[in-house]
């Protein structure tokens, strides 16, 4: 009788055991998730997700390493902008930057964050399809590899950038895209696009790629922002760091871009020939491309004219001056160009007909120039292709009545 009856308990036991093996997981509207790895769901996976609902969950993995979601499953109304049924992924709580925002059965690669936050939120209007969706999330190391939605670290000497869905359709809306490129100290980093198509609008408003020095979104390093079907001219870093955003909003979306990085040596310093007024006669020129206290020290005066100084000049533009930013004793200047008169090797940003440079104005009082004025600007240009302005250079404000002398110049065969 005794055997008889641990039989049968021993068979009631197996039940329950494999029973809780194989009970699926209850997943309700959202919640606080903390620990290594886990999984969420859309309230009530594998069944149809309720209409007019909104699920938030907030993610929390131990400090020092970052969150990576990955979906398993989704199945949520379909829409080419997902105005109606929709995931959203951000990065951390507060504030954050939205990663993507997802509908309709197509998964993307893994999402990562920046930190060990990450936010996720559903929402469903008054008509549903579909089982809604089933997602993991993990703790790993800020710099692992592995295949990404978009963004992420790159550290080879070379390497390719592109949108998501790039070539086969449209980027998303709604979509956020970060790229670190990190050269070795002694290098440099070379940014060409090759191809480009990005919403337009004549600020880059809405949908833009936006181009840092270094490894952050400091405004005041932003080397451009772009946008429309003009590709961007090659971009170089001034450090062995570059940041890369791409940004999406809710509305028209377009083809997208694909672009490549190289890293190059690091050029610390340069001495070039140029031509005077006369055509025929080459000078040397003192060339000032770096900061130094003797130079910022002469007394501040114009000297010569437009016509003196056309020829020696690498660059010669006519714009208005829109931001301006300390660098150490230096300023970086951004103008807004209404002329192009010389370009010589300046790097311009261009976007649809909007056309601005950056200069580097070596000395902070000389030339003196103000946020809002328009100015005619004369400089050199560096190997990287940054306008530099010493006192030497000729700089003034600008009037309508030297339309014309500028008019004649651009005859000129120097």
């Amino acid at each position: 009788m005794w055997i008889v009856t641990w039989s049968v308990w021993s068979t009631v036991l197996f039940s329950l055991v494999s029973s809780e093996r194989h009970r699926r997981p209850v997943f309700a509207c959202g919640g606080n998730l903390t620990g290594d790895t886990g999984f969420i769901g859309s309230q009530g996976y594998p069944g149809i997700y309720p209409s007019n609902s909104k699920c938030v969950w907030r993610i929390t993995v131990p400090r020092g390493q970052v969150v990576s979601l990955s979906f398993r499953v989704l199945d949520l109304e379909n829409d080419s902008l997902c105005r109606y049924d929709y995931v959203d992924v951000y990065d951390g709580y507060v504030n954050g930057q939205r990663l993507g925002r997802f509908c309709g059965t197509s998964r993307p690669s893994a999402l990562v964050a920046s930190g060990n936050k990450m936010l996720v939120v559903m929402v469903s209007d008054a008509n549903t399809a579909g089982s809604g969706f089933l997602a993991a999330y993990a703790a790993v190391h800020p710099h692992e590899r592995g295949e990404r939605y978009c963004g992420g670290r790159l550290d080879e000497p070379s390497g390719t950038l592109k949108t998501p869905n790039w070539p086969d359709r449209d980027y998303p809306a709604g979509v956020t895209c970060s790229w670190h490129i990190v050269a070795p100290e002694n290098q440099i980093i070379e940014l060409k696009f090759e191809k480009f198509d990005v919403e337009r609008d004549n600020y880059c408003r809405y949908d833009h790629v936006a181009v840092y020095n270094g490894p952050e979104t400091i405004e005041a390093r932003r080397i451009g922002r772009f946008c429309g079907d003009s590709t961007p001219t090659p971009i170089f870093s001034e450090g062995s760091q570059l940041f890369i955003q791409f940004v999406s909003d809710l509305s028209l979306t377009a083809d997208g871009f694909i672009g490549h990085y190289l890293f190059k040596p690091k050029y610390s310093s340069i001495t070039r020939s140029f031509p005077t007024t006369t055509p025929a006669t080459l000078t040397t020129l003192p060339m000032a491309l770096t900061y130094s206290e003797a130079l910022c020290k002469q007394k501040c005066r114009r000297t010569g004219t437009i016509e003196s100084h056309y020829c020696s000049s690498n660059f010669v533009i006519t714009g208005t001056l829109i931001s301006a930013a300390m660098r150490d004793q230096s300023v970086l200047a951004t103008f807004s160009i209404t002329s192009l008169h010389k370009e010589g090797n300046l790097t311009v940003q261009q976007a649809g007909k909007a056309m601005s440079t950056r200069v580097v104005v070596l000395c902070k009082k000389c030339p003196l120039v103000r946020r809002g004025l328009n100015y005619i600007i004369m400089g050199y240009v560096d190997a990287l292709g940054k306008g530099i302005v010493s006192p030497h250079n000729f700089v003034m404000a600008f009037k309508t009545t030297k339309h014309r002398d500028l008019a004649v110049l651009n005859n000129i065969r120097c």
